[in-house]
């Protein structure tokens, strides 16, 4: 810019010297044109100027202008961007509606009340962020109509060309200062769409556990229908028994009728003896006598039999009425009724009504049922650790309705009856596929014997993986009882288990870790003829009799 001024100057002086010259030249040569030709020289030089400024000051020109159109584009974009978060905010709102309107704890309501709240902070600050668009936008119209201004009065007067450029050069920083701005509220409005994109997120987190909720309000609803229909049968049983007791109450009370009536006889035959007794002489009050002595013998005999009967009927009913008070408890699923499904119940594994009952879980579904579940490990969270003592193993633990171990006394008490039972393992590995193995003459020893496994007859698909468990005592990791001296087979597989001392202490680890995946450890839970030591998510133990 200093470059072109100076050109222009040098060329306006060599012109003004050139004219001057001329002009002296033609001043002595004819006098009479000298007052004309300076003035006509000097329109010329100002002409040149103008046009010379103009050509300085069009790459500026052009430049804003380009400039302008630059910024238009960026608002124009910015606007759109506002547009689809307006769009965003919302699908987003529609979202939250139809969230709210599946909400069924007042703890989720208040979660989407905050959720709501931060929403609205957003938009509060979308809106606020628009305002402060549209003012920008505002200060850009007013910055055109200025430059509109100056390129008017750059026209009009050339003489203040060095002011205007010094004007444009403030404008062209401050278009800098706003293009800045709006850089920076490009990257807060990415920021948004980033928190835009976790309160997404955190709606999908709640659908899920709203799922779960209602996933565990359907198993609740089916375990009090179970609970309903146990009721049902033991009202139907209660109800009987209660028939029996009406009739044996009517049989009594028949019988105390007649027993008052053989006592008013009794009585009747005492008076008449007595008035005998007085009246008569003795010659002749042999005969009649004894036959009221014979009489009052019988009736003594009736009177007696009697007595016996109403006290065994009221012993029926007092067995009776502790009957109805306290129903039978089966020994296993196999005693419950015919028809009744799957679910949590009450046994008595030892038979003897002066222990309590004990909470199991009957499979009546599976090959037929009247299955008693005896250990269950599933994906199931919290996970159940199973790398317990010989406490916990004997008296069992875990939750019936996830993962749990029956108790090794309560198999005792219930496989040392006359019943022979079996044994269904049912396997289920990470990839979906199933198979099974069943034993015969399932059978526990005591807890002197060490709770001892015997088993024989394998069928099935999931093959023998007790072959060398049998026969062999129960062990713990406080109580090994594997036969062997170099190694703690329940320590080295962090599983209690039947462990035999041949083949790396067996073929069998079903009470091991719990391992995502079906990653091979011998540490976790495993059938080495299936599988060998893959890591299994799903395995079922359950007995029956046979």
């Amino acid at each position: 810019m200093a470059r072109g001024w100076r050109g222009i100057l040098v060329s306006t002086l060599l012109v003004v010297s050139a004219g001057c010259s001329a002009a002296q030249q033609q001043q002595q040569q004819q006098p009479q044109q000298q007052a004309a030709l300076p003035s006509a020289t000097a329109d010329e030089v100002f002409s040149i100027i103008a046009r010379a400024v103009q050509q300085e000051l069009r790459p500026v020109v052009s430049k804003l202008e380009s400039q302008v159109e630059s910024l238009d584009k960026t608002v124009r974009r910015h606007e759109s961007r506002v547009e689809s978060l307006d769009n965003r905010l919302t699908l987003l709102d529609s979202r939250m509606s139809t969230l709210t309107a599946h909400v069924l704890t007042n703890r989720l309501g208040e979660r989407m009340e905050e959720v709501s709240s931060q929403l609205s902070g957003i938009t509060a600050r979308l809106d606020s962020q628009q305002s402060q668009l549209d003012s920008q936008q505002s200060q850009l119209d007013s910055q055109l109509s200025q430059l509109s201004e100056l390129n008017t009065q750059l026209n009009e007067q050339n003489s203040q060309q060095e002011e205007t450029a010094a004007t444009v050069n403030n404008v062209t920083a401050q278009l800098d200062t706003v293009v800045t701005q709006q850089e920076d509220q490009l990257t807060e409005t990415s920021k948004l769409v980033i928190r835009l994109d976790s309160q997404q997120s955190q709606l999908s987190e709640l659908n899920a556990k709203l799922k779960q909720q209602k996933a565990q309000q359907g198993e609740i609803e089916a375990t009090v229908n179970d609970n309903v229909d146990r009721l049902e049968y033991n009202v139907t049983l209660l109800e009987n028994q209660l028939t029996k007791v009406s009739g044996l109450a009517n049989r009594l009370d028949s019988q105390q009728s007649q027993l008052d009536e053989l006592s008013d006889q009794l009585n009747e035959q005492k008076s008449l003896q007595n008035v005998t007794a007085v009246t008569t002489d003795d010659h002749l009050l042999t005969a009649p006598l004894d036959a009221t002595t014979s009489q009052t013998v019988t009736l003594g005999s009736q009177l007696a039999e009697t007595m016996n009967k109403t006290a065994a009927s009221k012993e029926s009913i007092d067995h009776l009425a502790s009957e109805v008070k306290q129903p039978p408890t089966p020994r296993d699923c196999s005693g419950l009724p015919v028809g009744s499904p799957s679910g949590v119940y009450l046994l008595r594994p030892s038979g003897d009504s002066t222990q309590p009952p004990v909470q199991s879980y009957c499979d009546m579904d599976t090959a037929g049922g009247n299955w008693t579940v005896i250990q269950r490990r599933d994906d199931i969270e919290p996970r159940q650790d199973f790398y317990l003592g010989w406490k916990e193993y004997k008296e069992g633990f875990g939750d019936v309705t996830k993962e749990f171990w029956w108790g090794l006394e309560h198999l005792f008490q219930l496989t040392s009856s006359d019943r022979r039972y079996e044994l269904r393992v049912d396997l289920e590995a990470f990839d979906g596929s199933r198979r099974h193995a069943t034993y015969q003459g399932f059978r526990i020893s005591s807890e002197e014997d060490g709770y001892q496994l015997s088993v024989s007859d394998y069928s099935g698909t999931a093959g023998n993986g007790l072959k060398f468990s049998v026969n062999e005592k129960f062990s713990t990791r406080d109580r090994d009882q594997d036969g062997r001296s170099d190694v703690h087979c329940a320590q080295r597989h962090q599983g209690p288990w039947w462990y035999g001392w041949r083949w790396l202490c067996g073929w069998s680890n079903l009470n091991g870790r719990y391992r995502d995946g079906s990653k091979w450890d011998r540490t976790g839970i495993w059938w080495w003829r299936w599988r060998e030591a893959e890591s299994l998510k799903k395995t079922d133990m359950k007995i029956r009799p046979t």
